[in-house]
């Protein structure tokens, strides 16, 4: 049996991912362009390389985005993530060393 809400919800996620794609067109490596068309890498006569949506056409609605700067934005993205991960670990072992203190603590009490 099937969930009667399934359709409706698969049209809620395309719309989001349609939203989704709106905002981060210009930002970090493009997937997918706004109209929903497929990306390729082109380059122009000075010989910079750009994002470019397959069915380009110069109105907006349609990604061109340049190389250089969508991998930099890229890379800040993954160190802010690396640096929150670190952080994240660092917190965690010193509550593993806390518990473990806690642990001979009890051990003690009950010997």
């Amino acid at each position: 049996m099937t969930d009667p809400y399934y359709k409706e919800m698969k049209h809620h996620k395309r719309e989001y991912d349609w939203v989704s794609n709106c905002v981060y067109a210009n930002y970090k490596i493009p997937t997918k362009c706004i109209c929903g068309g497929a990306i390729t890498v082109e380059a122009d006569d000075r010989g910079r390389n750009y994002y470019v949506c397959k069915d380009f056409k110069n109105d907006g609605l349609h990604i061109r985005h340049d190389c250089l700067t969508a991998l930099e934005e890229e890379l800040d993205c993954l160190r802010s993530q690396y640096a929150e991960e670190v952080s994240l670990r660092r917190e965690l072992q010193f509550e593993l060393a806390q518990m473990r203190e806690e642990i001979k603590e009890l051990k003690q009490l009950i010997m």
